[in-house]
């Protein structure tokens, strides 16, 4: 739900970009990885949806990075996105298909 209110926030027209990324911190004894995707048009920029995985700590798996994606495709519809950009842990082309 509240993906769909930030997207209601936006300009109605324009490609938005999406950028994925995973984070790991430590709080303690407890490791929180975090599979997270933001969306942004110009100088804006906010966390549309995000993931707690499994796996506390290391890459996500293709099957976590298609899940997510697949919850903002749904939310913004593929017309709205105009590039996804990742950085070099997100390889491959299964997941990104």
């Amino acid at each position: 739900m509240l993906a769909y209110l930030l997207v209601s926030l936006l300009p109605i027209q324009g490609k938005l970009r999406l950028c994925l990324d995973r984070t790991e911190w430590n709080f303690g004894q407890c490791q929180v990885n975090i599979l997270l995707v933001t969306m942004g048009q110009g100088a804006f920029q906010v966390s549309l949806y995000w993931e707690l995985p499994d796996n506390r700590s290391g890459n996500s798996s293709a099957a976590q990075r298609i899940a997510v994606l697949e919850v903002c495709l749904a939310v913004l519809g593929r017309e709205r996105i105009g590039v996804v950009l990742g950085n070099r842990e997100f390889v491959g082309h299964f997941w990104f298909k």
